[in-house]
């Protein structure tokens, strides 16, 4: 059984993006410190623990000083076994990456890089109120590749209001002329947590399958084989940390409104820093919320991940496994989805096809 992996969550931002709907706080970086502290203790109630990926997010987790990179290199190391080449992601910003953090951060252990550049064309960044320029993605893609980072992923946001295909060509390719090993792409969506959703922003046609098409096949063109819905890599690139959410594994959530999963038990913690920091001062435990999933809602909810991934899942694989199977209404759904053309029977695997990656929520919430 593959140990689990763990998460980190630093919720600190100079400012929030109108896109972003995570929980984040914005100019608190005076209470970093505090926060690190808090997580050394959320850490210990685990200690010993076997750990097989880290990914460090936020938030903006490229705010820490090198001294605070170090704390946390700390937290991790005291507390936790990581196995033999664990994969250790950390969540950067552009306009934050400096050497010395490059230096310290390779120190720390980490041995895979995410950046969010998001686009390369200033007006883009603009609409998006992104603190960074084009010119700061270059030069912390540079600064990355001279501190050693071979494992690089780049996230990058399309379906601006307005957007063409032209556009958003021109702008996936000068992202992907850096030659990053990992690429994530997301659709602008208007989430109810954004400041988008707030100030009664319409959603455009990000979710245009012509679109996702072009971002499709101009990675694939690139190097970059599609692995799920909404990620790239280059062979053995894939990120290890996501794959064992997808496969329904085990992890760890340390941090403001982190979730953890474990022997079946889903549990989260407070999603303000305030009540975090007290919670963890006062009980040493920060969790507001827990749930005990059945073997049908666990079996659900794992075919539903494996359905984010190219190669799909195996559902006569996970009935056994849970001791459960799908009602006949979601087979009779399974099989009009085939039908249809959107999803397909590949041996003992169902996966979504090129068509229906392109609408898969609208298939994930009718199997629900």
């Amino acid at each position: 059984m593959t140990s689990p992996g763990l998460y980190i969550h630093i919720p600190f931002c100079e400012k929030k993006c109108p896109f972003c709907s995570f929980a984040v706080v914005v100019g608190q970086e005076h209470r970093i410190d505090e926060y690190l502290m808090q997580l050394s203790r959320e850490a210990e109630c685990y200690r010993g623990t076997d750990i097989s990926t880290v990914y460090i997010g936020g938030g903006t987790p490229s705010l820490l000083s090198v001294g605070q990179i170090q704390t946390l290199r700390v937290i991790v190391r005291e507390n936790f076994r990581l196995e033999d080449h664990a994969e250790m992601s950390f969540e950067c910003n552009p306009e934050s990456v400096t050497e010395e953090k490059a230096v310290a951060l390779n120190a720390f252990g980490i041995n895979r890089m995410s950046l969010g550049v998001q686009s390369m064309k200033s007006r883009n960044l603009e609409y998006l109120s992104r603190p960074h320029r084009s010119e700061d993605a270059g030069r912390a893609f540079a600064i990355l590749r001279s501190a050693g980072f071979d494992n690089v992923s780049l996230d990058f946001i399309y379906g601006l209001p307005g957007q063409t295909a032209a556009e958003l060509a021109a702008d996936l390719d000068q992202v992907l002329e850096f030659g990053s090993e990992h690429l994530s792409v997301y659709s602008l969506t208007i989430e109810e947590r954004s400041l988008f959703f707030a100030r009664k922003v319409k959603a455009s046609e990000a979710a245009d399958p012509d679109l996702y098409s072009l971002v499709c096949s101009r990675a694939e063109a690139a190097g970059l084989i599609q692995y799920e819905v909404s990620n790239f890599a280059r062979p053995g690139r894939e990120s290890r940390h996501n794959l064992n959410y997808w496969e329904g594994g085990d992890y760890i959530g340390l941090g403001m409104a982190a979730h953890s999963h474990l022997h079946g038990e889903r549990f989260w913690n407070a999603d303000t820093l305030p009540q975090y920091l007290k919670l963890m001062a006062d009980k040493k435990d920060a969790a507001i919320g827990r749930e005990k999933l059945g073997p049908h809602e666990k079996l659900v909810e794992t075919f539903l991940f494996g359905l984010r991934m190219n190669r799909g899942v195996d559902l006569s694989a996970l009935e056994g496994k849970y001791q459960s199977e799908f009602s006949a209404d979601r087979k009779e759904a399974l099989e009009n989805f085939i039908e249809m053309g959107l999803l397909e029977e590949a041996g003992q695997f169902v996966r979504a096809t090129k068509r229906g990656r392109a609408v898969l929520d609208e298939i994930s919430a009718r199997l629900i």
